[in-house]
């Protein structure tokens, strides 16, 4: 039966939600941690580990959950993480110690990881043209970056009066749950796609799909894109706070927020003009060039009103940057193993966030925020010429 456009309608905006899900955690906790750190009396190092646990472990389980979700079903996986996500995220109200706490913050970030994957993976099944694929692509990673705004808003609301509270935020993911059960269902296999699908995700497939050097090239950047824009945002608030600037807090968190909106507002309404216009790959470039662009600039501006058009360039090219690799990956991957190659890019992506400190600090040595954003303006232009030039020197080969 051919799915209705209001059918397709609803299951887009569950996938959003629970898509959205995969930046809470870091999201609740970070406006509650010095409450955290306080009650239970830890030191910088322990409390940036209850922060940057969970990064780990999407990035772990990403990839593993992808596997097993083309074996039991994607919607499967993806409402038992959805469940498992409510019930390790609200488990940290009722702990009082460490450890404990970090293990409920490694149990949410497994669960985040089939979250990510199995939502990407369900997207990348529904839309089969690579237009409508890269547009829904690009829907997501606005309410993603909508949903960074909005949860540490909430959380800081609710967490005013107690920490604790703000952990229920988690079990937004319970409603969440019953519209995928109520809106999504696995497709139905013969026994012939069936074996075939079991025998396309065997490790060594996907081990060698993964060596195809286009992969690698993209995984390899979506990494070091998702290392960057970690440091950028990091610094950036620190920038803000040094002399001549002195920016107090709602001017930061202004600044902070509209890199946000400018990715949200490129993500839905000018990615599918690029891409069209240009294809993916030189879309890429352009986004890695008003990255550059931003980078330069933040160090260079002094006044408020300059920083935030240069967060809000910086969120435009990250806007075109990440979700045009998600759609590069789908085109050139094989579509039954689309969902798991996506799923591994998710990993990736989250594997750049937890590698950023060391990334930036130990490879840059960068200890001031001026060091980071030239850094990362190096990184950005690299990235970018080394796609666009791998790309045509391909194009030539393939017309001799």
């Amino acid at each position: 039966m051919p799915m209705t456009q209001s059918n397709q309608r609803a299951k887009l905006w569950v996938l959003l939600a629970a898509g959205s899900l995969a930046v809470m955690p870091g999201a609740v906790i970070l406006p509650v941690l010095g409450d955290i750190k306080a009650q239970f009396q830890l030191d910088e190092f322990l409390a940036g580990r209850l922060a940057s646990a969970h990064y780990s472990m999407v990035a772990l389980f990403s990839p593993i959950l992808g596997i097993l979700a083309s074996r039991v079903g994607w919607v499967r996986v993806l409402v038992g993480s959805l469940l498992l996500f409510a019930l390790f995220g609200m488990a940290g109200t009722w702990v009082n110690s460490f450890s404990p706490m970090l293990l409920t913050r490694l149990l949410l970030g497994a669960a985040t990881g089939g979250i990510a994957a199995a939502s990407l993976g369900i997207l990348s099944q529904i839309y089969q043209q690579e237009e409508e694929r890269s547009q829904a692509i690009a829907l997501a990673s606005s309410t993603i970056s909508l949903a960074n705004i909005a949860y540490p808003l909430l959380a800081g609301l609710l967490g005013a009066a107690n920490w604790q509270i703000a952990f229920y935020l988690y079990g937004l993911s319970l409603p969440i749950a019953l519209a995928a059960l109520l809106n999504l269902s696995d497709r139905p296999q013969s026994t012939e796609a069936t074996a075939s699908l079991l025998n396309s995700v065997e490790l060594a497939k996907i081990l060698s799909m993964l060596k195809n050097p286009r992969v690698l090239r993209f995984m390899l950047t979506l990494l070091l894109t998702s290392a960057t824009a970690y440091a950028t945002v990091t610094n950036l608030s620190i920038y803000l706070k040094t002399d001549p600037i002195n920016a107090d807090t709602p001017v930061i968190g202004l600044i902070l927020a509209s890199q946000a909106i400018g990715s949200a507002a490129i993500s839905a309404f000018g990615l599918k003009y690029l891409t069209r216009r240009f294809g993916v790959v030189p879309t890429i470039g352009i986004g890695f060039g008003l990255l550059t662009l931003a980078l330069i600039a933040m160090p260079n501006s002094v006044q408020p009103a300059l920083l935030l058009l240069a967060a809000i360039l910086f969120g435009v090219g990250l806007g075109i940057v990440v979700p045009s690799h998600y759609s590069a990956l789908a085109t050139i991957t094989p579509p039954n193993l689309q969902p798991i190659v996506l799923a591994v890019g998710t990993g990736v992506t989250f594997l750049g966030q937890f590698l950023s400190p060391d990334i930036f600090g130990t490879i840059f040595n960068s200890e001031q925020p001026i060091t980071t954003f030239y850094a990362g303006a190096m990184l950005s232009f690299s990235m970018g010429l080394l796609l666009v030039l791998a790309s045509r020197n391909l194009q030539r080969i393939r017309e001799s």
